[in-house]
């Protein structure tokens, strides 16, 4: 092998290396975004939405609650939670035959109207009973109590409709 030979092996040479070194670091560059981004998303999610019964004992912790008021309050929440599962028995089959007599060639609507209308008698009734066990925790709260309750079930339904709103667009 020549001089010229050799010198021109070592500059074939050297250009790949930097060749492999600049994909390496490319690479871990590259890894490091994805991680980086993974950790950010993980860090600024949303947490889950909290369940009926965690929501609420969430809030009886904040009200500062008396013994005899937790006893009502656990009451509250434990009626409200059965009465929402019995809505839904009794609404469910209601709208799913809506929804039947919809998928059929000759809907009748007059038939899918009926079913709708009583659907909404039984939400309304059961929308009533749950207008009256409020009433009745809330004659047990402090002034308050009563006003920190009110205010954070403002605030959770306001939420809900920005939420709402927001998957809607």
């Amino acid at each position: 092998m020549s001089v010229t030979t050799a010198a021109m092996a070592h500059r074939d040479r050297m250009p790949r290396q930097r060749l492999l070194a600049a994909l390496l670091a490319v690479s871990v560059a590259l890894n490091v975004c994805v991680i980086a981004g993974a950790v950010w998303s993980h860090l600024h999610a949303p947490p889950p939405p909290l369940s009926f019964s965690e929501r609420f004992h969430h809030l009886a912790d904040t009200l500062g609650l008396s013994p005899e008021q937790r006893v009502a309050f656990d009451r509250y929440v434990a009626d409200m939670t059965g009465r929402g599962d019995r809505m839904r028995l009794a609404v469910e089959p209601m709208m799913d035959a809506a929804w039947a007599e919809l998928a059929r060639p000759d809907a009748d609507p007059a038939r899918v109207l009926q079913w709708l209308d009583d659907a909404g008698v039984q939400r309304r009734a059961f929308m009533h009973e749950a207008v009256g066990a409020t009433l009745s925790l809330l004659a047990t709260l402090t002034p308050d109590q009563r006003a920190k309750f009110l205010t954070e079930e403002r605030e959770f339904r306001n939420a809900q409709r920005r939420r709402r709103a927001t998957e809607a667009h």
